[in-house]
């Protein structure tokens, strides 16, 4: 007797907003990645380093 490969799912629990709207229920799922957070410091640094090369050339 053969049996069935069996499917098993990780469960992940994310934090999620609900939204409900007239033409149905939207999930939205909050992460972030290590990708989005090296870009966002890089963009900080570099608005930084901007802001203070401005003001040292005064």
């Amino acid at each position: 007797m053969e049996t069935e490969p069996q499917v098993v799912v990780p469960i992940e629990i994310r934090e999620m907003t609900r939204v409900e709207t007239e033409k149905g229920n939207i999930h939205v799922i909050h992460e972030i990645t290590i990708g989005d957070l090296l870009v966002s410091m890089s963009l900080v640094a570099l608005l930084i380093f901007q802001v203070l090369s401005r003001v040292i050339r005064r």
